[in-house]
């Protein structure tokens, strides 16, 4: 197989995968990869490996592939989700994306919102019924300290653990959120 018709088959398989999920050049470049390997064996290593980086700057300049983009979504979704800066940090330097482009991610997704680790905080809290949301009050030390590990583990620090387990009930933490929300507004 010619190196062109290399380049025709990874593009396909670029747009197809691209078609269906948002991805940033390292997880394209790792699914070409992986294609590459199963289906142009007979293709040499070098050649191969230079067709897939052509592929990724093509998809980058129609703009398929935009690891600034792909970042905001991530980081946004992240903290809708309710994790914490660390956990996204975590999660968007798997694919290889640079400090700057993270960074910025990370405080567009925090855009409108006083304090954006808190209000993540919440949000776990609530998906995890930790503290405010429990369904069954108990004042179990023990619990407490399962609760806001569970909290700490997610990547939040023990100041703001403290904070959210410390809410009396989810009336509190409601309230809490809106304000954390109405600060942004004024």
């Amino acid at each position: 197989m010619n190196e062109q018709k290399a380049q025709t088959r990874l593009m396909n398989k670029a747009v197809h995968y691209l078609g269906r999920y948002s991805a940033s050049r390292q997880r394209l470049r790792e699914v070409l990869g992986r294609f590459a390997q199963r289906k142009l064996e007979d293709l040499p290593p070098a050649e191969t490996k230079a067709a897939i980086e052509i592929v990724i700057e093509k998809c980058a300049s129609f703009g398929y592939v935009d690891d600034a983009q792909f970042a905001a979504t991530q980081a946004r979704s992240q903290r809708r989700q309710g994790r914490s800066r660390m956990g996204i940090l975590q999660r968007l330097r798997v694919h290889r994306l640079d400090d700057d482009i993270i960074s910025d991610a990370l405080t567009g997704a925090d855009e409108g919102i006083s304090d954006g680790e808190l209000m993540a905080a919440l949000r776990f809290a609530r998906r995890r019924r930790l503290g405010p949301y429990q369904t069954i009050k108990t004042d179990d030390p023990a619990k407490r300290q399962r609760q806001m590990a569970s909290l700490a583990r997610a990547g939040f620090n023990m100041g703001i653990c403290r904070q959210v387990m410390d809410l009396e009930d989810e009336v509190a933490a409601e309230d809490l959120a809106d304000q954390l929300q109405d600060v942004s507004a004024d």
